[in-house]
């Protein structure tokens, strides 16, 4: 259910229902989703200074705690949910938390079952997840700290999220022919590489849809290399894509996941153009040599397929 609107949409993917899908959370269909998109996730990304304070490192280790705790089963994209409500959170809220240690971790478990309400996810018991901590919350502070973050969040909690931003690079940037079998794959493993690089406090600094395109690009360099150079230039088509924040956003992934060799390595070979994903490979021909993202060998089809309609970018 979107809080803000009462509006109901349920989603069934692989026996997990969505109450709110991460990858579509618009409660209906816009004209322009992609322009929709652009338009709301200035107002959903966390701040650099509230991803890189104490009180959200503290609040992230519980949410990770919780999450990867075999006998709490809590989904994978509830803790991502949770996360991010906390970073929204201290976006525009300080919490106190010299006078009140505690204070990120009620804010950690209050974001957890506000997200499991948002995917419909099994009620998140607040006496299982505060096991073995030194004191416990009761649930009407439980509930009254719900309400301070869903305060703050002006009760937008359909958050706008990378994940959102999958379906349209995919759909318009990946080149022909588009295998579904292939999308599939490329998408799950970059949505696993959002999960694992969400609590980097440097992903702060790239927008929603450039965290997007760089986790698919890494993906697609795993699982379709031989479509990645086309791949990078239907999306260095984007106008919306910054190639120096993708280039920088691909840094702190294969810097946190492993994806592809370190940018140190890479930067150390002059010889070696460097894609945004930290690869690196010899340069057999002058097409490799150019088609990296920021080059100006773009494909008219593939800048057509990202710029859609003008009135989008004006």
């Amino acid at each position: 259910m979107d809080m803000a609107t009462g509006a109901k949409e349920v989603v069934v993917v692989e026996a997990y229902e969505y109450e709110f899908d991460l990858e579509n959370p618009f409660t209906s269909p816009a004209d322009e989703p992609i322009a929709s998109l652009l338009d709301a996730e200035g107002h959903h990304s966390p701040s650099v200074s509230a991803a890189a304070s104490a009180a959200r490192r503290e609040a992230a280790g519980f949410i990770s705690k919780v999450r990867y705790d075999g006998e709490l089963d809590v989904h994978p994209r509830v803790a991502y949910l949770a996360l991010n409500y906390v970073d929204r959170y201290l976006s525009k809220r300080q919490l106190a938390c010299e006078r009140n240690p505690w204070a990120p971790r009620l804010l950690a478990i209050s974001c957890l079952t506000l997200a499991a309400k948002m995917q419909r996810a099994a009620a998140i018991s607040a006496a299982d997840i505060q096991r073995g901590e030194e004191f416990m919350f009761d649930e009407a502070k439980i509930q009254r700290m719900e309400q301070m973050v869903l305060n703050a969040l002006e009760w937008r909690t359909r958050s706008v999220t990378p994940l959102a931003f999958l379906g349209f690079f995919l759909s318009a940037c990946f080149p022909q022919p588009r295998h579904p079998a292939l999308l599939d794959a490329i998408k799950a493993r970059a949505v696993d590489l959002l999960l694992r690089v969400q609590p980097e406090v440097k992903m702060a600094e790239f927008s929603p849809s450039v965290a997007a395109a760089a986790a698919l690009l890494a993906a697609a360099g795993e699982v379709a290399g031989a479509h990645l150079l086309g791949f990078e230039a239907g999306v260095a088509a984007c106008p919306f894509v910054n190639s120096e924040k993708l280039r920088e956003c691909g840094e702190v992934m294969a810097a946190a996941c492993g994806v592809g060799p370190s940018w140190a390595a890479a930067a150390t070979s002059d010889e070696t153009p460097v894609t945004v994903l930290g690869h690196h490979r010899s340069a057999s021909s002058e097409s490799e040599r150019t088609t990296t993202v920021g080059s100006a060998a773009n494909s008219a089809d593939a800048k057509r397929r990202c710029m859609g309609p003008p009135r989008q970018w004006g």
